[in-house]
């Protein structure tokens, strides 16, 4: 599925396949960047993130995890034995919130995002409010191994 049919179709109470895997939302939040752009965040049941990035029509699926690297961030680091380049960094603020969850209408995070040659995904990120880490790492999915269920 592309990222445009994607974000027309998601909903709260839909389920998305990634990969073969079903996934139950538990949130949705579309964040708009300050360029004017945006991307929507799936935080699952899980505790799984899935969030689609509509320039490269790719999704990325993704888990917290609790990392060392500090401010300023280096254009390229190392994560368990893996080479990741700097990719982008923004600061996004949620304009739209469905469900429970960490965010509400108006919080923001900043990210640092990276990428291994291999497909691997790590973000560095703070919650604005609290200003705590979201550092999150998994993989670039490609749009043919995500599928939405809607429920009637």
């Amino acid at each position: 599925m592309n990222v445009a049919k994607f974000r027309k179709q998601i909903n709260i109470n839909s389920k998305v396949i990634v990969e073969g895997k079903e996934y139950k939302i538990k949130q949705l939040v579309k964040f708009r960047l300050a360029d004017g752009d945006w991307y929507m965040k799936l935080f699952f049941t899980d505790g799984n993130v899935l969030a689609d990035d509509l320039g490269e029509n790719i999704f990325i699926l993704v888990k917290k995890i609790e990392t060392d690297f500090e401010l300023p961030f280096p254009k390229k680091l190392v994560y368990q034995n893996k080479e990741f380049k700097f990719s982008y960094d923004a600061r996004a603020v949620a304009e739209e919130v469905f469900g429970e969850g960490v965010f509400r209408v108006g919080d923001s995070e900043k990210f640092w995002d990276y990428e291994a040659e291999d497909g691997s995904y790590l973000s560095l990120g703070i919650d604005d409010k609290t200003g705590k880490r979201m550092d999150l790492v998994g993989k670039i999915v490609k749009q043919v191994d995500v599928t939405v269920i809607n429920q009637i």
